[in-house]
């Protein structure tokens, strides 16, 4: 089981600051917020039987229930008008006359209804940002398209994500619905989101059915807070065997060892924008030169800087491109970002240096998926050189679009990258492993990542431009098959889901 107050002290770094647990009292007022507020944002309380026997007890207070002496406590109104023990009749009569009702306590005081069995058909139910546009999102939606390629019957349950994230990639909503009929639930979230679901949505979806978690994580150790999650599921699956190998120590332990598969993802490109036009036509679209070589490198900032690392592909092509012998008309980098929510000091040193030189392209909006895929298609060769990747899809993207690729050769995207059909049309970057400071990402201690050698990235990106001006691009476009490689097309991932969800 799932400790369900852990769970939401993990999701809510606020409480921790607000009770902290230093001395007993503090226990004692987030019970109290938990039954006078909690129960409302989180269904689950009013299903934890731990909770409920605990709160059914005794309390200090002769006369009292736990419940009723944390109502009293979080209520100095309820106290100034119902002092006890002279007031106690009025209180307990005040209690089941307004507070249960007030409170919405009636779940905890009556017994729980059991669920009734009920056959489930054999499909899927995938939970995830089903109109998110954001990474993660993309990713539940290509799992939706491979479902559907390999005729697997599914729906998408919509879990809105945190606030300022984009919700308009409508392109698969014809598949979302309020309710999950089928007999399996696939998690395309964080294990943590995942546990957000549960504690938000209560356990109805989750029992009854086999649950999966289709889980990504960045870094080469999993969570040691996050351990406790995988008891909401009984299976999980990873995209990449980085995630694996961070996630495998973790299954081991676990007193009831659940599966754990590397399962692939689908990338397909889809609509992808002014698809008539030539490259010249869309640089002028996006005003970018017309026939330089550009390097291209795409990130949100609200997910990590310092993963993504933009200063370092800033750093290699200054370092590949001396100003006094590549002007703007021979080379150029696009750094393309969703509008941070916040203000960001690297991000801001990064943008008063692009305009301190012209052959830097900033490009600060969120773009719907087809103009962002054009914008891709404008450029000649993606680089990243990111810390850490649980899988890489616009690395994979780039790709499909027959782009060259220059990224680090650690984490998530070496699985496809590391493909003999790919050989040609990507560079690995050297890298040596750091330690992850703190405050650079979520549960960075003792992890490590990679710091990409900027002077190998350099010296790939000279040679790619080299090649581009000999060859005036032609040798920089790599041929794609039809469509796509078949390594990333949804139906070759739905059929491998397909086979495992009939052994589930």
């Amino acid at each position: 089981m799932v400790d369900t107050l852990a769970l939401i002290l993990e999701l809510r770094p606020d409480l921790c600051r607000r009770f902290g647990f230093d001395r007993p009292e503090r226990r004692e007022a987030f019970l109290a917020w938990l039954v006078t507020t909690g129960a409302r944002e989180y269904l689950v309380l009013a299903q934890d039987e731990v909770l409920r026997q605990t709160l059914t007890e005794p309390s200090e207070i002769a006369g009292l229930t736990r419940m009723q002496s944390l109502v009293l406590q979080a209520r100095p109104d309820v106290q100034a008008a119902f002092p006890l023990p002279e007031q106690l009749a009025g209180f307990l009569q005040w209690f089941f006359s307004y507070g249960v009702t007030e409170h919405i306590l009636w779940p905890w005081l009556l017994p729980p209804e059991p669920l009734p069995t009920v056959h489930r058909p054999f499909g899927v139910n995938l939970v995830g940002y089903a109109y998110g546009q954001l990474g993660i999102g993309e990713d539940a939606r290509m799992a939706a398209h491979a479902l559907v390629a390999a005729g697997v019957p599914m729906t998408m349950l919509n879990f809105e994500p945190g606030t300022g994230i984009g919700q308009n990639d409508r392109s698969m909503a014809q598949h979302v619905s309020p309710d999950g009929p089928y007999g399996i639930n696939l998690f395309c979230l964080t294990a943590l989101e995942t546990g957000r679901y549960y504690a938000e949505r209560g356990r109805a979806q989750f029992e009854g059915r086999y649950n999966i978690g289709y889980w990504p994580w960045e870094l080469s150790r999993w969570p040691a807070q996050w351990q406790d999650l995988t008891n909401l599921v009984d299976e999980v699956w990873v995209s990449t065997q980085h995630t694996h190998d961070a996630l495998a120590p973790v299954i081991a332990s676990m007193a009831r060892p659940v599966p754990l598969l590397v399962m692939p993802m689908a990338v397909e490109l889809g609509p992808v924008a002014h698809t008539g036009s030539s490259k010249q036509r869309l640089r002028k679209h996006f005003d970018l030169p017309a026939r330089a070589c550009l390097f291209c490198f795409s990130f949100d900032l609200n997910s990590s800087v310092h993963r993504k690392n933009p200063q370092a592909v800033v750093d290699a092509f200054l370092q590949a491109f001396p100003v006094a012998d590549w002007g703007p008309d021979r080379v150029g980098l696009v750094v393309k970002v969703h509008p941070p929510k916040r203000h960001h000091a690297a991000w801001e040193r990064l943008k008063a240096l692009a305009e301190s030189d012209p052959r830097i392209h900033i490009v600060e909006s969120t773009l719907q998926r087809p103009e962002l895929l054009a914008l891709y298609r404008t450029c000649d060769c993606f680089v990243s050189l990111h810390r850490a990747e649980g899988f890489g899809r616009g690395i994979a993207e780039a790709l499909q679009l027959g782009m060259h690729v220059i990224t680090t050769g650690y984490s998530g995207n070496v699985d496809f990258c590391q493909q003999p059909g790919f050989a040609p049309q990507v560079d690995l970057v050297r890298y040596r492993l750091v330690k992850v400071r703190k405050g650079q990402y979520p549960y960075a201690a003792d992890q490590v990542w990679a710091n990409a050698d900027v002077q190998h990235a350099a010296s790939r990106m000279r040679a790619f431009a080299d090649r581009f001006a000999t060859k005036q691009g032609a040798s920089t476009v790599h041929p794609v098959p039809e469509g796509g490689w078949p390594v990333f097309s949804a139906a070759t991932v739905g059929q491998r889901y397909h086979k495992r969800l009939k052994g589930a």
